[in-house]
């Protein structure tokens, strides 16, 4: 029949195989009590090979997927918490102190020693403290509060960068029942210190709180007091109300128990002010910045972590999980791709690091994510 056709001139046309028809997929909500809510997928696959060969899958059940809702720390993270029902003991002491000195004289490192916790910053570079810290330690029957503040430098050259944190030093002091005057014992032998601990003894002189010199940093003068004792005369003829002198070491940990036991028997007789399990009165979006901002700080160099902005865009719930999504804010190109680093590294490592520490703080796991953006118009608000 096909040569005949052919002799005859009519096309022959060959007989098309037949076409699968596509996978489908339905999505449907099952009945059953069980499933509801559930999106269960059903994958029909048919074809004309045969007319007869039908598939029908096993439907499978597929989770719902929980749709997470960023948005930023409300008034609650952004504000302190009033500490209440504080269980007092038997016969409570406590005691309120300044914390003052020059710039990386060792402060913020002392005070997280004898806390026993990182509560303060701490890096290489002067002024990562910039804001006062308030700081809790409480043991036995006594509770001291430090004022942990930024560091002093009579500088011409930032005077008004100094004179801002400054006032902050100052401040403290009106709160203070005691003054803790942390002194860099290798950088007091320094001539150029002089300035320093003049400008320091000036502000000092006509205020009459109790105080205790602590000479830190003895392990860079191989713990030779003999070498501090013209420093010493110094503070005492400059500041009459010194009690006490203590040596220590808080990178070794060295008669830091000894200053800790100065301090408790300074302490008054009168309520404590917060909880004992409270180490810190800090916001906590306060304390989630000043975390990142303190990685920052360690890994960059020069003016660059001084240049650094933030501003909070999440503060979620996720399944038990915190989740902080942040911005971090530099003025140029440039900047930005220092703090990001080579292939992120630099602010990989941030992230990891302030995430571990964020979840110690708060005792639950954390979720932190970071973007570096360029932002060339300063926006009121951000820190």
């Amino acid at each position: 029949m096909t040569r005949a056709k052919h002799r005859a001139g009519i096309p022959v046309t060959s007989p098309q195989p037949a076409k699968p028809i596509k996978k489908k997929q339905i999505d449907w909500k099952s009945d059953n009590p069980e499933n509801k809510g559930a999106s269960t997928v059903v994958n029909y696959n048919a074809t004309h090979a045969t007319g007869k060969e039908k598939t029908l899958d096993t439907p499978k059940k597929r989770p719902a997927k929980v749709a997470m809702i960023k948005k930023p720390a409300g008034i609650s993270e952004r504000i302190v918490q009033i500490p209440t029902n504080i269980v007092q003991p038997a016969d409570p002491h406590m005691l309120r102190v300044a914390v003052i000195g020059a710039a990386n004289a060792g402060k913020s490192t002392l005070v997280n020693k004898l806390i026993g916790e990182e509560v303060s910053g701490v890096s290489p570079k002067a002024h990562t403290t910039r804001e006062r810290v308030l700081a809790v330690l409480t043991e036995g029957q006594h509770q001291i509060v430090f004022l942990d503040t930024p560091g002093i430098i009579p500088d011409r050259n930032h005077a008004q960068m100094n004179r801002t944190l400054a006032t902050s030093s100052w401040r403290s002091l009106d709160e203070a029942d005691h003054v803790m005057i942390v002194v860099d014992a290798n950088w007091s032998l320094n001539t150029q210190s002089l300035k320093t601990e003049q400008f320091l003894l000036s502000r000092l002189h006509d205020i009459h709180i109790p105080a205790t010199l602590v000479f830190n940093k003895m392990d860079l003068v191989g713990h030779d007091i003999k070498v501090l004792e013209d420093v010493k005369n110094r503070y005492e003829r400059g500041y009459g109300s010194i009690q006490q002198i203590v040596y220590t070491s808080a990178t070794e940990g060295k008669d830091v128990g000894t200053l800790k036991n100065t301090l408790f028997s300074k302490s008054l007789s009168r309520p404590w002010e917060y909880p004992a399990e409270q180490k810190v009165e800090m916001p906590n979006l306060k304390r989630v910045e000043e975390i990142i901002r303190v990685e920052f700080f360690k890994r960059l160099h020069h003016y660059i972590p001084y240049m650094i902005k933030q501003e909070n865009v999440g503060w979620t719930e996720l399944n038990k999980t915190l989740v902080i999504d942040q911005n971090v804010y530099v003025e140029r190109d440039s900047q930005l791709k220092i703090i990001v680093g080579s292939n992120g590294k630099i602010i990989n490592n941030v992230i990891a690091d302030a995430k571990d520490k964020i979840s110690r703080a708060f005792g639950r796991p954390v979720k932190l994510n970071i973007q570096a953006k360029v932002r060339k118009t300063p926006i009121a608000g951000l820190i």
